[in-house]
């Protein structure tokens, strides 16, 4: 979408909207120090950012919150924090500090909440994969400037040619095109960007708008009948609220996507995929898995950052020792007598792949669920790390002896619920905000 430049002139300084961008910006730095400030590293993101699977768990709660405070890399940040700033200070001078607060946070919730209901548009794999990123309450905020300063000029640069294409545009036309693009873009499963949460903070943005600001919108038209000649903090002062086309373009889209999650949500099996959280510790080192078992019996994991993790994991798992239907409710001991075998592991260096056979002695007591999934264990495991490695033009291969110290427990099983869940209120918020960009865009509109 390129940059935009203009936007609302606050008349006074932003404070909560400076407050914010300079929370994310120490919060990034300190997440991406190990990358020298590149990219974020996986464990903040797996550890912080919003798992739909979770939603109806605590944890999953708070991950609502503390992912928005995560960012990817140093591009996911700074195009955010810009954004913000270019829209967020003319909307919060309009609605003040505090409701801009509440707005921005419930922008925030509501994008989770369209996220995890459109994902059967997404696909189920997705239930799985952490969201990061203040995108989302961001949006809420462009929602929300749409509604209040239709009528401002923003200017718009897109890069062509590697040269800059800058034009005028009207701010209502600039947003409802980026949220159309949001819209499309999610049903086109385009990348990995989470579509869906940005039109669901959108449009969480236009009722908030209505909720939290007409009173004041309110206030200043009382204001400017005593005062003509006060102008306030837009460029142009006429009410004309959005046009036909403009209203008809977001009803539409806004339409469409509740119709679709509503469709989806009744009509597929969320069944098919369950999600397992799974606190691992090793040799001291602390670490979260999140577990992916499909209905047919296959699983994944993911989300280990330390290499002893997925040691230990790949280990347990090459011996049948992770999810395993003939070990469903039972337990297993094998403190006194250990559990000996032999694994294949497989390694990939300069475009070859070497396989080698490692041992493994395994001290450990499990237990199950219904599922066979593992519970919790604990113990310790004697085996063979294989370093493969380049010397004078050859390729190396070692198997160095180790042994770990190991405790899992996992949490779950955390399946579709969530997107029943989450779509009755994404619904909701849908019809509330056609019905004020249909009957209230006038009143909430001062440019």
């Amino acid at each position: 979408m390129g940059y935009v430049f203009g936007g609302a002139v606050p008349r006074r300084f932003p404070i909560v909207t400076a407050a914010i961008i300079a929370v994310n910006v120490v919060i990034y730095f300190t997440t991406s120090f190990a990358s020298y400030f590149a990219s974020t590293s996986p464990s903040y993101i797996y550890r912080f950012g919003y798992i739909p699977a979770l939603l109806l768990s605590h944890e999953g709660v708070a991950r609502i919150f503390t992912s928005m405070f995560i960012h990817a890399d140093l591009l996911h940040i700074i195009f955010n924090m810009y954004f913000l700033y270019v829209f967020g200070k003319g909307v919060e001078d309009l609605v003040s500090s505090r409701r801009f607060l509440v707005m921005y946070f419930v922008s925030g919730v509501g994008a989770a909440l369209f996220h995890t209901a459109s994902i059967p548009i997404s696909g189920l794999e997705v239930i799985s994969i952490p969201a990061v990123g203040a995108s989302g309450a961001i949006s809420g905020i462009l929602g929300a400037y749409l509604m209040f300063f239709p009528g401002s000029s923003l200017v718009a640069c897109f890069p062509i040619l590697l040269l800059p294409l800058c034009f005028t545009v009207r701010a209502s036309a600039y947003l409802v095109f980026w949220f159309a693009l949001q819209v499309i873009y999610g049903y086109a499963k385009i990348g990995s960007v989470a579509f869906f949460a940005h039109a669901g903070g959108f449009i969480t943005g236009i009722a908030m708008a209505w909720i939290l600001g007409r009173s004041k919108v309110t206030e200043l038209g009382v204001f400017r009948e005593g005062f003509y000649f006060f102008r306030y903090i837009v460029f142009r002062m006429r009410r004309g609220g959005l046009g036909f086309f403009t209203k008809f373009t977001l009803v539409l889209l806004i339409v469409v996507t509740a119709v679709t999650m509503s469709y989806y949500s009744i009509e597929s099996d969320l069944t098919l995929v369950s999600i397992y959280r799974g606190d691992i510790v090793v040799d001291g080192y602390s670490d979260i898995v999140l577990l992916k078992v499909s209905a047919d019996g296959s699983y994944s994991y993911s989300g280990s950052e330390i290499a002893y993790t997925d040691i230990v994991l790949l280990r347990l798992s090459k011996m049948g020792l992770l999810v395993n239907s003939d070990l469903s409710n039972k337990s297993i001991d094998f403190t006194n007598n250990p559990l000996e075998g032999v694994v294949r592991i497989q390694v990939d260096i300069f475009g070859r792949s070497i396989s080698e056979d490692v041992a493994v002695v395994l001290y450990v007591r499990a237990s199950y669920n219904r599922e066979g999934v593992l519970k919790e264990a604990g113990g310790r495991m004697y085996t063979q790390v294989v370093e493969v490695f380049p010397e004078y033009g050859n390729i190396v291969v070692r198997k160095r002896p180790t042994t770990f110290d190991f405790s899992i427990s996992s949490a779950g099983p955390y399946s579709g619920e969530a997107v029943t869940v989450a779509t009755l209120p994404s619904v909701a918020v849908s019809l509330l905000s056609i019905y004020v960009v249909s009957r209230k865009d006038s009143e909430l509109s001062v440019s």
